[in-house]
């Protein structure tokens, strides 16, 4: 039942951050109705406030929440047991300006979590998940705050030269759950 629990919540979750941000332009420029003690009184012109928001926000495109966006290696990655995907982005990567060949196409993808298992165990769920993939392990950047991080290289050669893909993947542990992202750049699929 804990698992059921945590289900629910991240669902919650989730449908409440979409209903915030639907909803975070609605009330700009509406007054308030008019209450005995104010309709009893002259009228006092009321202006607009100019600062607020006009328009629901837009989003990247290249983004998608509780599911794979558009063009991002699913099969990469799959969804680990136990996981909730909470988000996910792709977007073409800029190509080098110094290369004078045609260079193999690259996507900078991202890829957020939620899960209930230890940050260890997340961390080797990715591991497993990239190692059968072709990627190696190899030291992180700074952890900068998260509770467990590691990164991952591919290297492979093609007709273009080599092609480096690589993957961080970061873990904060927030308590009932555990947030993690796993980003970087690979091969366009």
């Amino acid at each position: 039942m804990p698992h059921l629990a945590f289900v629910r919540r991240t669902a919650a979750l989730t449908a409440a951050v979409g209903l915030a941000l639907a909803t975070a332009g609605c009330g700009a420029g509406t007054e308030p109705p008019a209450s005995a003690t104010t309709a009893e009184r002259s009228p006092e012109p009321r202006t607009v406030a100019s600062d607020g928001p006009t328009e629901l926000p837009t989003f990247d495109p290249s983004s998608a929440v509780g599911t794979y966006a558009q063009g991002f290696p699913a099969d990469l990655f799959p969804l680990p047991k136990g996981a909730t995907l909470l988000a996910s982005s792709a977007r073409p990567a800029p190509a080098p300006k110094d290369s004078k060949t045609k260079s193999t196409p690259m996507t900078q993808v991202t890829l957020n979590l939620a899960s209930a298992l230890p940050a260890k165990k997340v961390v080797e769920q990715a591991r497993t998940i990239l190692v059968g993939q072709g990627f190696k392990q190899i030291p992180a950047p700074d952890s900068s705050g998260l509770t467990e991080q590691t990164a991952f290289l591919r290297i492979s050669k093609t007709k273009a030269g080599e092609v480096q893909e690589s993957l961080v993947v970061g873990v904060l542990d927030d308590g009932d759950r555990r947030l993690a992202s796993i980003s970087g750049t690979v091969r366009t699929p």
